[in-house]
């Protein structure tokens, strides 16, 4: 099987299983609720220093901060005339927070109703810092397994981009302003718009993203 036909069947299934968990999460599904329970159960205990920590973390995954990183790092590629990989590195952002956002609005489901240990505003699923630390930093990961060369530095951005995104979702339940599924669900989310996107330009190549200018 084609590298592209692979990736369609990945994102119809991605696609499926989005939709499936959300219209669960909706009807507010028997399991989904045992899901968030035995989740919360392990995840939400707090000390100082912990709260203090993942206080920390789940900054990175504010709106601010995810675009001011996807700003630096665009600007960069485009400098570099990677001007692929900068568009695909920006398509995924604002596609996936700007579904993430719409989604938010049509679920409407409040927030968990424990304590929360840091301020957060609007409607719980999907998770907007989950799914979009997910399209920022899975997409970093992608441009530098085709940019660089050296096994090395791909090992090294893929495990910091990799631990950056489960840290972000873990600290959203940490603190309390999100239920696990909410988590799960914007992952689900941004895999899923991603790998879209990425068959967008494997119509072309996916291998494209390391070209330097436009080519025909």
């Amino acid at each position: 099987m084609k590298i592209s036909a692979k990736i369609s069947v990945l994102n119809l299934f991605l696609l499926g299983l989005f939709i499936f968990w959300t219209i669960n999460v909706a009807t507010k599904a028997t399991f989904i609720k045992s899901f968030d329970e035995f989740f919360i159960n392990q995840i939400y205990h707090h000390n100082n220093l912990t709260i203090r920590l993942f206080s920390n973390i789940t900054n990175l995954g504010d709106t601010f901060p995810t675009i001011t990183v996807t700003a630096i790092i665009f600007l960069i590629l485009i400098l570099k005339k990677y001007y692929y990989a900068g568009i695909y590195l920006v398509l995924n952002k604002v596609i996936i927070a700007g579904v993430n956002s719409l989604i938010k609005i049509i679920v409407k489901r409040p927030r968990p109703s424990h304590h929360h240990y840091v301020y957060a505003g609007g409607f719980s699923f999907p998770s907007g810092h989950s799914a979009s630390s997910f399209a920022l930093y899975i997409s970093l990961l992608i441009i530098s397994l085709i940019i660089f060369k050296k096994i090395s530095t791909k090992i090294i951005i893929s495990t910091i981009c990799v631990l950056t995104v489960i840290l972000i979702g873990y600290s959203r339940i940490f603190l309390g302003v999100h239920y696990p599924s909410d988590v799960f669900g914007g992952y689900l989310l941004a895999a899923t718009i991603l790998t879209f996107n990425t068959l967008l330009f494997r119509t072309k190549n996916l291998f494209i993203l390391k070209f330097k200018g436009i080519k025909n």
